[in-house]
């Protein structure tokens, strides 16, 4: 690769902004070590390992000083987001009332071309959300219900608002001064490429055998003009002196 991700994120910490905000994120740690919990004891395996992937995400972020933040907030954001829109359709669909549906078969007749008929009865029934007699399990998932988009909407908080700081604190990778003046000289750079009419000019060597250093040249790329003309009648002047032939 051309550019590694390492060199377009930061490392280390991340802002103080964010670390002030690690009692949260040991706190959404905690909600989905329960949520894990009630999920496990409800039997709802799919759910806890949503909730268990989450879980140990959140602890890699913010294990070591929170120094993998800029490298995992905004796909914890997306991860958290998805949860949270899949979670909240259940429990806004089912919080007035859980709604279960039992199919019991009924009575089995022969016609008289001996075709066998069977009638099924289907019965649809209301509980409320919490209902004690339903026991254990039933109100175990109800809770959970209600844990699931809790802890999502808090990551979801928390690992938007951990990214835009960070990228508020992150100097751009390529500033404008770059992006304007690719071989302009800077701080660590040599001079940039001078081309005039009386000879081309590299960096700030020496001027001719015998002479000083060259005058700084400005700094920028490729430059035409007035500058580099006279820059070439100070490098080369011309022969003012008589002529002879070889053999005189």
């Amino acid at each position: 690769m051309l550019l590694s991700p390492e060199l377009l994120m930061p490392m280390g910490p991340p802002p103080q902004a964010v670390l002030d905000q690690r009692w949260l994120w040991q706190l959404l740690i905690f909600i989905l070590g329960i949520t894990f919990g009630l999920r496990l004891v409800g039997l709802d395996i799919a759910g806890a390992l949503l909730s268990g992937l989450m879980l140990c995400f959140a602890v890699v972020m913010t294990r070591d000083g929170m120094q993998e933040m800029a490298k995992y907030s905004l796909v914890y954001a997306v991860l958290s987001g998805l949860n949270f829109f899949f979670d909240i359709l259940p429990l806004i669909t089912e919080l007035g009332g859980r709604v279960t549906r039992t199919t019991a078969p009924g009575r089995t007749a022969t016609d008289g071309d001996g075709i066998r008929q069977t009638s099924y009865t289907l019965t649809t029934k209301t509980i409320p959300f919490f209902d004690g007699p339903q026991g254990l399990i039933y109100n175990v998932q109800s809770l959970a219900m209600i844990m699931s988009p809790v802890c999502m909407a808090l990551g979801v908080y928390l690992a938007i608002t951990a990214h835009n700081e960070i990228q508020r604190h992150t100097e751009p990778f390529w500033n404008n001064g770059d992006m304007e003046n690719p071989f302009g000289a800077g701080p660590g750079r040599n001079a940039g490429l001078g081309v005039g009419q009386g000879g081309l000019g590299l960096g700030d060597g020496p001027r001719s055998r015998g002479q000083g250093p060259m005058p700084p040249r400005p700094m920028g790329g490729t430059t035409f003009g007035a500058a580099d003309s006279s820059l070439g009648r100070e490098t080369f002047e011309r022969f003012t002196g008589q002529g002879h032939k070889l053999g005189d």
